[in-house]
């Protein structure tokens, strides 16, 4: 679950962005683990969703979800807008805390990037689809 404000805005990157709604100090919490917002699927329950949905439904829940550690997420708030960049990323994993933090000072109006790669498993399908190299 975000713990800041933000709000969504077309990214430069890619599609929809979530921006900062505020200033955000460098090592400030922006993300963190909540089960009443954020959802943990296990491998298992993660099929039966694909199994009992319409093709186009789990397309779109997995285009909104990541894999970590065998386990599926997906974030119900802005948080699953968040872009991918391994160059310009600003918000960094902490998997110790299970949090995001701010790895610099985010001005307002500045979009939220992380890097997919630090969090995701390799076979996450989100990172098959990563192209670009920023």
């Amino acid at each position: 679950m975000l713990t800041i404000a933000t709000y969504l805005d077309r990214s430069l990157l890619h599609g929809i962005g979530v921006f900062a709604a505020d200033n955000i100090a460098k090592g400030q919490v922006v993300w963190e683990f909540n089960p009443l917002v954020d959802l943990e699927f296990t491998a298992e329950q993660w099929r039966k969703i694909e199994r009992n949905s319409a093709p186009e439904s789990f397309l779109h829940i997995r285009r909104y979800s990541y894999k970590e550690d065998n386990k599926y997420y997906l974030c119900v708030d802005n948080a699953q807008f968040m872009n991918h960049s391994k160059l310009a990323a600003n918000v960094a994993n902490d998997k110790l805390t299970n949090t995001m933090v701010a790895c610099t000072n985010i001005r307002k109006g500045e979009e939220l990037l992380c890097n997919y790669f630090e969090y995701c498993d390799c076979d996450d399908f989100n990172l098959l689809e990563i192209t670009e190299i920023a």
